[in-house]
């Protein structure tokens, strides 16, 4: 994923901690129908609901299923075993068919916990690597 057009037609989540959202989707999945990249926006569809404009920190994508994987072996022993359950699911969830459904399903079990979603959700900056480094400018 590195251009807008690969993000287009995603299922995201919105960050469920956002501290402003107008829209008062945080927490909701929905589906990327635009961005603008050099603005850090992304366009979020919510179905009948409407749609948002976004950040690109504040919508999140699953990682992919061997990262999740990875991170079940490193954090084995830091985790409590409903995250574990979680992850496994999650990535369960991916490897068997990847489809809007599964999507959904995981992505809702990536909100029961900071720790489940943190080791298999992403930012939209984070995936196209839009962060800069502060100390790259001067």
């Amino acid at each position: 994923m590195n251009t807008a057009d690969d993000l287009i037609g995603q299922l995201v989540l919105i960050h469920p901690d956002l501290n402003t959202d107008p829209a008062r989707k945080a927490g909701q999945v929905g589906i990327i129908t635009g961005a603008e990249l050099e603005n850090e926006m992304v366009y979020v569809g919510f179905g009948r609901n409407g749609h948002s404009t976004y950040g690109t920190d504040a919508v999140l994508l699953l990682q992919p299923n061997e990262q999740i994987r990875q991170n079940l072996r490193e954090q084995f022993t830091a985790l409590s075993v409903n995250d574990y359950k979680s992850l496994f699911q999650i990535s369960l969830l991916q490897e068997l068919k990847p489809s809007t459904a599964n999507i959904k399903t995981a992505m809702s079990l990536a909100l029961q916990s900071e720790a489940v979603r943190t080791n298999s959700m992403r930012s939209v900056e984070d995936a196209l690597g839009l962060r800069r480094d502060q100390y790259m400018e001067r």
